[in-house]
């Protein structure tokens, strides 16, 4: 009786795995049968003018990100206006504006030297945006501020701003903010 019991048992759970397996499959079958009818459509953010808080523009985003096999650093460029700027720029060249030719855009994009360099450098910000102000290291972390522009008299004197007992505990994104500050306000052309 026990055996028969066991038996029983074991077929209903063999049952439910084949279900289950067999609904996961068809769902992911399903999300790729969504996206091949989705990516040829215009998003909502070609013909409106949207803000970061547009729920249209948020479910635009969500289509790229679900379709699109994004990496995280091509989510920098999933924003309103560079989206609308890409597009734009696309739309030029005589491309269709669809989700489509965005995800092909950034298919091409990750195969340039610009991508890897613009990856190395984003990633090389989100390290040092929260690392804290440090002399020791600066030889090594003023790299990013190189690659952001900075001229060798740029650095010399964000050098010294940081040196600066009240800019000691500051992360190097927080003092490159009030740096900036300070050099706007003493602009004399405003």
């Amino acid at each position: 009786m026990k055996i028969k019991s066991t038996g029983m048992l074991m077929s209903k759970y063999l049952l439910v795995f084949v279900v289950l397996i067999f609904t996961g499959f068809s769902g992911v079958a399903q999300g790729l049968t969504d996206c091949e009818k989705i990516l040829d459509q215009e998003p909502y953010f070609v013909r409106h003018k949207s803000g970061a808080q547009d729920q249209a523009l948020k479910r635009d985003i969500e289509i790229l990100k679900r379709c699109g096999n994004f990496d995280p650093v091509d989510s920098a460029f999933l924003k309103g206006p560079m989206l609308g700027t890409l597009m734009l720029q696309e739309v030029r060249a005589g491309k269709p504006a669809t989700y489509r030719t965005i995800i092909n855009f950034f298919s091409n994009f990750r195969k340039t030297a610009e991508y890897k360099d613009f990856s190395y450098g984003l990633s090389m910000y989100r390290k040092l945006g929260g690392k804290k102000v440090s002399l020791t290291d600066w030889e090594t972390d003023k790299e990013l501020f190189v690659r952001m522009g900075f001229t060798v008299n740029d650095l010399e004197d964000f050098k010294i701003f940081i040196t600066q007992k009240e800019h000691s505990s500051l992360t190097y994104m927080q003092a490159f903010s009030q740096y900036m500050s300070e050099i706007e306000a003493m602009r004399v052309d405003k």
